[in-house]
Parts: structure tokens; sequence; C-alpha cells
């Protein structure tokens, strides 16, 4: 029976993308934007002998709690253009 592994001590709660913007509240397409948006995005992981991509948890909101928070212009506010 093979021993069972582990994780490394550095190693959180690794989530896939969709898990991810469950714990965060956001969606799982603008997390992937973000994702490819922000170079300041943790990066994956993969588990060995595994193709699917899964995030840190506790980096992934470290790093989210942290961006710089950019929000659009409000247009309600504008008067109509004429």
């Amino acid at each position: 029976m093979p021993e069972k592994k582990e994780p490394e001590p550095s190693e959180g709660e690794l989530v896939n993308l969709s898990q991810l913007a469950a714990e965060l509240g956001v969606s799982r397409q603008w997390l992937h934007a973000l994702r490819l948006k922000d170079p300041g995005f943790p990066p994956s992981r993969r588990r060995p002998g595994s193709t699917r991509e899964v995030w840190d948890l506790a980096e992934a909101r470290a790093y989210y709690r942290a961006r710089e928070l950019r929000p659009g212009e409000r247009t309600d506010l504008k008067p109509p253009a004429e």
C-alpha cells in the first residue's frame, strides 16, 4: 500500500479557479480575466500527475485583499449627452 504523502509545510489549501472564485465572491470569468491582465496574480501550481491548475487559497486571498482597486467611472452622475 503506498504511503500517503503529507503536503509540504509551506503549501496551503489548493483550489481550482471555480473554487477560488466562489471563495472570493466573484465570477470565474472575471477572475480568469484578472489572472490574464494582472502580472501580480499568484502563479498557479499543478499537483503531480495532473494537468489542472490550482492556486494556494491563502496566497490568492492575500493578493486579492492587497490589490489596487480601480472602480469604473460613474455614468449616472453625468448629464445626458446632447
